[in-house]
C-alpha cells in the first residue's frame, strides 16, 4: 500500500510505504493505497461517476458483524458492463485488512519500518556512487571522514566540500544563480577558477596556509591533484589512533576556517593573512580536541609549540575531558592566553 507522493522519480516517495488500517488518511480514489497505481487511474470510468470523488478511505467502508461493507455513491444507476468493473473494485478491495486504529507510514529500508538517518544515508550514498562513479580510494575516504571528533555541521560541509556540493561561485553560476557575467574568480589569489578544487588545495593563498600547518605538525608531502587525495594523505602521516584522530580534527579545522576566510572577504571585505588563518586553525582544534581527545592538560600554548607532545599524554584518572584535568590556575592561564592572543575563539 503505497502513497504516491510527488510526481516523476522520486528517492523518497518511492521508499516510503502508507500502511492503510482505517484508512482515514488515504483519500480512495487518488492516492496509491491498493496495487500498482491509484483506483484513479484503474478504475477511470467508476471514477468519472463517483459522487465521492475526494473521500477517503475510511470514508466508504463499514464493520459489521465483523464483516466489511463498502458504501459507494454513484450519480447514475450503473450500466450492465460497469457492473463488471464494480465487481473487479469490490474484489480488489476483499484483499485489504482494515481495523479502527489509525494509519501508520512505513520506511522501506529500514527492517522494521521504523525512519532512521543511517539508512537514509546509505541510500542515498548507493545514489551518488552510481551517479559519479566513485573510486574505492574515494570511497574509503568517506568511511574515514564520518569517524572523526570535529563538530557533526563541520564534517558535513567537509563532506559537501568533497562531493563539490558546496555553493562555489561555479556550483552557483551553474545553477544559474549568478547572473551571466558575474566574475567566477578566485576571491582569495584573484585569479583560477572558483571550483572546490583549487579553493581547498591549488589556491596560491591556501597552498602558503597548508604549508604552515604542514610545519607546524612535522609532517610533508606533495600538494595532491584533488582534496580526496590531500584527506588521504593526512590519513598516512600518524603513528598512532589518537595522532590520526588530532590530524583529522585539524584537516577539519583547516577547511572549515578557508570557506569561513573566503566568506568573509565575499560578505564582509575583509581579509587575513595565511599566517593569522593559521593561528585560527590552531585555536580551533584546540578548542575541539579540549572535549574531544582523551589526553591530559594541555594549554593552548604547548598545543601550538609542541602538538606531538601533547598526544603522548594520557588522561588522569580516565579522565575524559580535558577540562576536568585542569587545576584553577591553569585554567586562569588559559583563559587569559585565549581572550589576549585567539579572540576569534570565542
Amino acid at each position: 500500500m503505497v502513497l504516491e507522493a510527488g510526481v516523476g522519480v522520486n528517492w523518497f516517495s518511492s521508499r516510503v510505504e502508507r500502511k492503510v488500517v482505517n484508512g482515514r488518511g488515504a483519500s480512495f480514489w487518488n492516492d496509491r493505497w491498493i496495487g500498482e497505481q491509484s483506483l484513479t487511474i484503474t478504475f477511470p470510468q467508476l471514477f468519472s461517476l463517483s459522487l465521492q470523488k475526494d473521500a477517503k478511505v475510511g470514508d466508504l467502508w463499514h464493520l459489521h458483524n465483523g464483516v466489511v461493507s463498502w458504501n459507494f455513491n454513484w450519480r447514475r444507476d450503473t450500466f450492465l458492463w460497469e457492473n463488471n468493473l464494480m465487481d473487479n473494485l469490490l474484489h480488489l478491495l476483499r484483499r485489504v485488512s482494515l481495523e479502527e486504529e489509525e494509519d501508520e507510514w512505513i520506511w522501506l529500508p529500514e527492517e522494521g519500518g521504523m525512519f532512521s538517518v543511517s539508512s537514509t544515508y546509505k541510500l542515498l550514498e548507493e545514489f551518488m556512487v552510481l551517479e559519479d562513479g566513485l573510486s574505492v580510494e574515494e570511497e574509503e575516504v568517506f568511511i574515514k571522514l564520518w569517524r572523526n571528533l570535529a563538530p557533526s555541521k563541520v564534517v558535513a560541509f567537509s563532506w559537501m566540500a568533497l562531493m563539490d556540493r558546496i555553493p562555489t561561485r561555479s556550483n552557483l553560476a551553474y545553477r544559474r544563480i549568478l547572473a551571466p557575467g558575474e566574475p567566477c574568480g578566485c576571491v582569495l589569489c584573484g585569479h583560477g577558477d572558483k571550483i572546490t578544487t583549487h579553493l581547498f588545495v591549488h589556491c596560491e593563498v591556501v597552498v602558503l596556509i597548508w604549508r604552515k600547518v604542514l610545519d607546524w605538525l612535522g609532517i610533508n608531502f606533495i600538494t595532491p591533484r584533488n582534496l580526496f587525495m590531500h584527506f588521504a594523505c593526512w590519513s598516512y602521516e600518524s603513528n598512532s589512533s589518537r595522532s590520526l584522530k588530532a590530524f583529522w580534527l585539524i584537516w577539519h579545522a583547516s577547511v572549515w576556517s578557508i570557506w569561513k576566510e573566503r566568506n568573509a572577504k565575499i560578505f564582509k571585505n575583509q581579509s587575513k593573512n595565511y599566517d593569522e588563518v593559521v593561528d585560527d586553525i590552531k585555536a580551533l582544534s584546540w578548542v575541539w580536541s579540549s572535549s574531544k581527545l582523551r589526553i591530559a592538560s594541555c594549554l593552548f600554548y604547548e598545543w601550538c609549540w609542541n602538538l606531538r607532545e601533547c598526544l603522548k599524554r594520557r588522561g588522569c584518572c580516565g579522565a575524559t575531558r580535558l577540562f576536568d584535568c585542569w587545576d584553577f590556575s591553569a585554567s586562569f592561564a588559559c583563559c587569559m592566553l585565549a581572550v589576549f592572543f585567539v579572540p576569534c575563539v570565542f
